[in-house]
């Protein structure tokens, strides 16, 4: 499979919302509002320097998105990029899709110098954890999240 790894475009809207709503029904949050969906996009085409994304394409076919935010850190003086969204078609799975859209993400972190890229998954994603495993060192934090 011949696959690419480029940085997202206003020409992959279509593509990217299908992969994105195919994203939100796996972790099952289906009908977050469109007006978040909308800011993502917006943010992920705007020209922020803070918030980026990737798309691996095979063919002419876009086949997997991640979305990245780089932000400081209070550990280290270069910025830090959490993979917030990383999601490949079901079709896809298992080719490599996901691991290339990693790399790509850490590719653009080392060109950029920034310190670190992690992520993080749900604790049943086995599928998932199974590629990060085989990537880099799961650590022992545990996250704690306060809705506001």
């Amino acid at each position: 499979m011949n696959l690419i790894v480029r940085d997202l475009t206003a020409q992959d809207e279509t593509r990217w919302r299908a992969l994105w709503d195919g994203y939100l029904a796996f972790y099952e949050q289906p009908d977050l509002d469109s007006k978040v969906t909308d800011n993502t996009w917006s943010m992920l085409t705007g020209g922020r320097d803070d918030v980026f994304g990737l798309v691996a394409e095979s063919g002419d076919q876009v086949v997997g998105i991640v979305n990245c935010v780089v932000h400081a850190n209070t550990w280290t003086v270069n910025p830090v990029c959490y993979l917030e969204d990383l999601f490949v078609d079901p079709l896809m799975r298992g080719q490599g899709v996901g691991k290339a859209l990693i790399e790509g993400v850490v590719e653009r972190a080392k060109a950029e110098n920034w310190n670190r890229v992690y992520w993080r998954t749900a604790g049943g994603n086995a599928t998932a954890q199974a590629l990060y495993d085989k990537l880099v060192k799961r650590t022992s934090w545990v996250t704690y999240e306060m809705e506001i």
